[in-house]
């Protein structure tokens, strides 16, 4: 692995428990070596045999992100789970099969930031910081976890959390 980030890979194997984290890691290294691309692009097609030069160079360079992202997705990964994704031609389709494999574990994820959030509350005496720190990291997790929350709703959850002494707001 080429990038100083990579070692998050390394250090931190897909196994079957930890799916969230991994994706969030690996989309770092993606996201760094500029090749989160290939996870949500459809692959181009290969161009004509008279296709103008620049198509060829752009599915080359296209294949060869995507080959990049493979090796980073089949090193970072147990090899239990390198066996099941060796067929897989491109990146893409081995991150919808993890998302199939493990896609229960992110609602399940999701869920339980949700209800934490949504039975947080602010105890008497609680610095307000101390509070909202809390509540943040809920939000956080939540959307980490794939929800989607507009602020207004946000804003909304984070005056719930509060305690009486806030009832103005």
């Amino acid at each position: 692995m080429s990038s100083p980030l990579s070692v998050i890979l390394t250090q931190n194997k897909l196994t079957d428990e930890n799916f969230n984290d991994w994706k969030r890691n690996l989309l770092i290294v993606l996201n760094l070596e500029k090749h989160s691309f290939v996870l949500t692009q459809p692959r181009p097609p290969t161009p004509v045999i008279d296709a103008p030069n620049r198509d060829f160079v752009a599915f080359e360079r296209c294949d060869n992100y995507n080959l990049s992202a493979m090796c980073y997705i089949r090193a970072s990964m147990s090899n239990v789970l390198q066996k099941q994704h060796e067929e897989h031609q491109t990146a893409r389709q081995i991150m919808d099969n993890l998302e199939e494999i493990f896609g229960e574990q992110t609602i399940q994820a999701k869920t339980d930031d949700i209800k934490g959030l949504m039975n947080c509350r602010q105890k008497v005496g609680t610095p307000i910081k101390e509070h909202m720190m809390k509540v943040m990291a809920y939000l956080s997790e939540v959307q980490t976890n794939g929800a989607e929350i507009d602020s207004a709703t946000q804003l909304v959850m984070v005056f719930q959390t509060l305690s009486k002494d806030f009832d103005l707001f």
